[in-house]
């Protein structure tokens, strides 16, 4: 899973598609609007789910939790091989798809978010939790949104997520990350792609330090290709915003983060994501980041974000990180019922105290 950013290219029409580029046509949003309707219209649930269901805030309208979204709910019998084939290019392809072209003004931001989970579902049927309380109360927030959430008097935040300064490159939680774009800014907001121990600082406790690599090889075995797995964060060593710096590494350690920049930086593919993309990325393969953005009255950088596991295509986990995935998709780690907040909101380990 290796490429230059030269050799990549998103300008393609309709029905010249690459194994990374899907532009959805007529026939297809057809589909995905009927398997929106097909949702709305499941009857009562009447199944188990470990967490109380609560219908007074989101998707009042629904009678079923959107957690039931699958590919039997949300149905898409065309588009689905297609989206099989999008997941086989994120594990053992390119790393990364885009599906460009839904009509995000058609839609109300309920139907929005029913529109990418359902569709997400047939390309990783597996959500991952990006926090573990909501409104204070214990509970598995499945949705996140990335956008400027700084205001003038208000909370300030420890993720640079909810900023619209730069991100460098870096890595999620998890398998797969998707984002799914409501809102362009006016300037800036590229995505970026690119393809011994470290003491990183616990996102429970701070003070808490972890020594783990940063880079894990995997011998071929049988059918399964050799693999290099990345899981690291900058902004771990460096801080970002009321997180401070560690002073821990060597020379050595911080010459080898400053190579794993420039190279990235050096090979990257740089996407302008435009309103409707759905993108998803092999987040175990590959770096990403974030240009710096601009946004005015009119045009307002907002992304969805939803992190996934393909249990068909999954690579296997290295040891060290079976800890941090296994609170991000195992049933154990349930902490109380799913929510996709509708609206932003920062993640816990996200905010910052007051100035």
């Amino acid at each position: 899973m290796a490429w230059k950013g030269d050799n990549i290219s998103m300008n393609y029409s309709a029905g010249n598609e690459t194994p990374y580029l899907l532009i959805l046509q007529a026939p297809q949003l057809d589909e995905i609007d009927a398997a929106l309707r097909h949702f709305q219209r499941q009857p009562p649930f009447y199944g188990v789910l470990p967490f109380s269901f609560k219908t007074d805030k989101y998707f009042t309208e629904l009678n079923q939790p959107i957690e039931t979204s699958d590919t039997s709910t949300f149905p898409l019998p065309c588009l689905h091989p297609i989206l099989r084939s999008a997941s086989d290019n994120l594990h053992s392809g390119y790393g990364f798809t885009l599906i460009r072209g839904v009509p995000v003004e058609r839609y109300s931001r309920e139907e929005l978010v029913i529109i990418y989970v359902g569709i997400s579902s047939h390309i990783a049927a597996i959500r991952g939790r990006q926090d573990h309380q909501f409104e204070g109360q214990p509970a598995d927030v499945m949705l996140a949104h990335i956008t400027d959430m700084r205001r003038p008097d208000s909370q300030n935040f420890s993720l640079p997520a909810y900023s619209d300064g730069e991100v460098v490159y870096h890595t999620d939680v998890g398998d797969i990350v998707s984002l799914f774009v409501l809102g362009e800014p006016l300037i800036g907001g590229e995505n970026l792609l690119a393809t011994e121990d470290w003491p990183i600082p616990s996102a429970q406790d701070p003070s808490l330090i972890i020594h783990r690599p940063l880079l894990f090889y995997q011998p071929a075995c049988g059918t399964t290709p050799e693999r290099m797995i990345l899981q690291f964060s900058r902004r771990s060593f460096s801080g970002f915003g009321s997180r401070a710096q560690t002073n821990m590494l060597s020379a050595i350690q911080v010459e080898a983060l400053d190579a794993l920049h420039f190279l990235a930086e050096k090979f990257h593919v740089a996407m302008k994501l435009e309103r409707g993309d759905m993108q998803f990325v092999n987040n175990l393969s590959m770096v990403h980041a974030r240009n710096s953005y601009v946004d005015d009255s009119e045009n307002h950088r907002h992304l969805l974000r939803l992190w996934l596991r393909d249990p068909q295509n999954s690579w296997v986990t290295p040891e060290p990180l079976r800890n941090r995935t296994d609170r991000i998709f195992d049933e154990a780690f349930q902490r109380g019922p799913q929510v996709f907040p509708l609206d932003p909101i920062a993640r816990s380990v996200g905010k910052a105290r007051k100035d």
